[in-house]
Formats: C-alpha cells, sequence, structure tokens
C-alpha cells in the first residue's frame, strides 16, 4: 500500500470517527457516555490477507484522538476490514454480525483481543457501539 493510499484511509477514517462522535454531542443524552468514555484502542484496518493497517483511538474526558499507528499500552485492540468497520459505523452491521459472520479474508468481522495490561475489557467491546456507530434517526 502506497504512503498516499495510507493517508487517505486514515483521513478518511478520521472524518468519520469524528463526524460520528459530533452527531452523537448534538444529542444530550449521549453527553454523559461521550464524556465518561475513557479507553486507549488499537484499530487495525485489514487491507489485505497479511497486512493491517494500524491507528489507535483515545478517549479521555470527552476529547477524542484518533492517531496513526499502534499503542504499546491500550485496553483493547480491535482488528477489522474498512468495509466492515463502515457497515459498523453506519449501522448496517450490529456487533453481534461483526463477531459471528466471516469478513473477505475468512476471519471474522471484528476481531479483538486483550489490552496490554491482560484484561479482555468487554464493557469497553459493548460500549463502543454508543460511541461509534450512528444514530438511526
Amino acid at each position: 500500500m502506497k504512503d498516499s493510499e495510507k493517508e487517505n484511509l486514515f483521513i478518511t477514517f478520521k472524518g468519520v470517527i469524528e463526524s460520528i462522535i459530533d452527531d452523537r454531542r448534538k444529542n444530550p443524552k449521549n453527553e454523559k457516555t461521550l464524556n465518561k468514555f475513557n479507553a486507549r484502542i488499537n484499530l487495525g484496518l485489514q487491507i489485505e490477507e497479511n497486512y493491517i493497517f494500524w491507528l489507535n483511538l483515545v478517549a479521555s474526558d470527552g476529547k477524542y484522538n484518533l492517531n496513526r499507528d499502534k499503542l504499546e499500552e491500550y485496553d483493547l485492540e480491535l482488528i477489522s476490514a474498512p468495509e466492515d468497520m463502515m457497515y459498523f459505523s453506519n449501522g448496517q452491521n450490529s456487533t453481534l454480525n461483526m463477531m459471528l459472520k466471516k469478513n473477505s479474508f475468512g476471519k471474522t468481522k471484528l476481531q479483538f483481543s486483550k489490552g496490554s495490561t491482560g484484561k479482555r475489557n468487554f464493557g469497553l467491546l459493548l460500549k463502543l457501539p454508543k460511541i461509534l456507530v450512528l444514530e438511526k434517526i
């Protein structure tokens, strides 16, 4: 994957995540959830069979930052194909669908693993849709 393609992918996902969070902030009932969510998440976008493009999402005190590369210390690690992550973000794929169905590489659409401390952090995984998935109107 070329550097320009990586940059475009990063800009696209950063824009998507920022717009979802901004959209969620418009509804006052989401404000408490958004402000209390504190996590360091490695997001791997599986572009090819053997290549994963790493991003990280750091949420702290209501501030969200998406950056390139993998964090050394993190609470949760997720891997998904970019198109599956987009369908998850816009609400077409549920968390259950993402964890049970296979992607184009023969793996589950949403793969997750323990954080760097060894904790599973299922709570973060279950809260993630409240942060990263658009609300249905």
